[in-house]
């Protein structure tokens, strides 16, 4: 083995390090480390040390090999916690794993059937609203689509006009989170500051809407007996394995603070950026329609129907691996360690950026280029493990990744048959890497009905 090295990366200024870079452009800035220092970068943010890794099997390492070694990054159990509590993204050790064991038989695969005839109907439903020419904000009938999906799926119950309190506030905490990201010092919670003030108040409006629907769901299964497969009637019903206990009031809220909003959140931005790229390459997105066609003969797909729509699946792929809805995983060593030939001290913020590796030219020839064609199996197959990772990996890989899969595959398809779209502005959409990856301004797109 190669002697140990210590990772080369931007110095910064003395105060601040590389945090400025980070507020100006954190997806240019996480580029411009590869490029410029290799595979392991190492810079400071603020006081935070930090680094960026993006060669596969090093990030392998971190995800699976060595996960144990490695807590979740200061980024996300700092800022998230207010809004997501205990719940399954942000909690560690024995607990999250119990966790983990409770929540993974509502996405297995006998479940999932269950949950796509919600994906189809109400897809279909919102397309009957839709008329040739109009021009839609296609990031937020995606959004508005995804959590009447997530709603129905996982909390059995209609958002109806919820969703625009939903939105305004998740709107809010995310524009909160950037302001707290950017910030040299981080401002605990518990200072009465006006911005702390603020955010208390829009979790709690968040919180009485998500109280609106499970006591809806309870009220339901208490009073109908309606214990149906969804999500919310599997915690309800759920007790712990070792004192046979159900869960607490606030660790429902939890789960499913973080299960509903991760449930539509991800999935809509992946949505949109599918589409954005088809609006692009309208002989990509022809050849998505005719193969629903061709699968479909003018019905509404099925579960059944997933497997014989390998196009519509490369199309998600692509965009995913262009766009990942999630463009940065981290983790922190707890203890002083090394990945692959570098020494990382403890307490170290290690990043692993989707964005960065999924451009990467040594495993995508010409990364830049929206290329659904590249994924064949010998193509899947020949990939390092870690090259492409939009669902995180490891233990801690997304507890949803086939319904997620599942419902873009479904949504395109729905929509494919129904419409035609193409951009109302050719201009590159502007890019807001927020807790996941959003469009920074509406996503306009024209209508075109097909008959």
């Amino acid at each position: 083995m190669a002697a140990l090295t210590k990772f080369p990366g931007p110095r910064g200024g003395w105060l601040l390090g590389s945090l400025p870079a980070l507020r100006k452009d954190i997806l240019g800035f996480f580029s411009t480390c590869q490029r410029e220092y290799g595979d392991a970068a190492y810079f400071r943010v603020g006081q935070r040390k930090s680094m960026l890794l993006s060669h596969p099997d090093d990030i392998e390492q971190v995800l699976v090999t060595d996960n144990k070694q490695f807590i979740k990054n200061f980024a996300l159990s700092f800022f998230l916690r207010p809004l997501l509590g205990n719940g399954l993204l942000i909690n560690e050790g024995d607990n999250w794993l119990r966790q983990r064991r409770l929540i993974q038989p509502t996405f297995a695969k006998p479940r999932l059937e269950f949950y796509t005839q919600a994906m189809v109907e109400l897809t279909d439903r919102m397309l009957t609203t839709w008329r040739s020419g109009e021009e839609r904000d296609l990031a937020r009938e995606m959004m508005q689509l995804t959590m009447g999906i997530a709603g129905k799926t996982l909390l059995g119950v209609d958002v109806g006009d919820r969703y625009r309190e939903v939105v305004v506030c998740l709107e809010g905490v995310m524009r909160d989170f950037l302001a707290r990201f950017r910030a040299p010092i981080p401002i605990p919670y518990w200072l009465p500051t006006p911005g702390n003030w603020w955010l208390k108040r829009t979790i709690r409006r968040l919180d009485a809407v998500l109280q609106q629907m499970i006591d809806e769901r309870r009220a339901a299964i208490e009073g109908k007996g309606e214990l149906r497969g969804d999500f919310l009637s599997l915690l309800i019903s759920a007790r712990d394995e070792n004192d046979g206990k159900p869960l607490s009031n606030q660790q429902l809220r939890d789960e499913v603070m973080t299960m509903f909003l991760a449930g539509h959140e991800t999935t809509a931005n992946a949505l949109s950026w599918t589409w954005y790229l088809l609006g692009q390459n309208p002989v990509e997105q022809q050849r998505v329609r005719d193969e629903v066609d061709q699968v479909l003969q003018g019905r509404l797909p099925t579960i059944a129907d997933v497997p014989r729509l390998p196009f519509c699946d490369r199309v998600i792929r692509e965009a995913m691996r262009l766009y990942p809805p999630a463009y940065v995983v981290g983790r922190r060593c707890a203890e002083d360690c090394t990945i692959g030939e570098h020494f990382v001290p403890a307490m170290t913020n290690v990043l692993m950026s989707q964005w960065v590796v999924q451009r990467d030219e040594r495993w995508f020839p010409e990364p830049d280029v929206f290329l659904p064609d590249r994924w064949t199996a010998e193509f899947s197959h020949s990939l390092p493990k870690y090259a492409y990772f939009p669902f995180g990996g490891g233990p801690r890989a997304c507890i949803g990744k086939e319904f997620a899969m599942l419902e873009g595959t479904l949504i395109l398809a729905t929509m494919a048959q129904r419409i035609e779209l193409s951009l109302v502005d050719p201009e590159p959409m502007p890019i807001l890497p927020a807790i996941t990856l959003r469009p920074e301004k509406p996503m306009e797109m024209r209508v075109n009905l097909q008959t």
